[in-house]
């Protein structure tokens, strides 16, 4: 029966998974790691760190 189920509700396979298991998470344009975006996600999709490095950047600009 588990079979079954596993098949019928379309759960996404470990190896397309992203970190921890979740859904597949875009790279980072910078470094390609891993960020908390979606595949799906529209935009630039920075991980957390250059996230974080870019918001440094652009508030000295000002």
């Amino acid at each position: 029966m588990d079979d079954m189920t596993d098949s019928y509700c379309g759960t996404t396979p470990p190896e397309a998974a992203g970190p921890e298991g979740g859904p597949p998470y875009a790279a980072c344009v910078l470094c390609q790691e891993p960020t908390e975006y979606p595949e799906t996600a529209k935009g630039v999709t920075l991980c957390p760190v250059c996230e974080w490095r870019e918001a440094e950047r652009t508030a000295c600009s000002g």
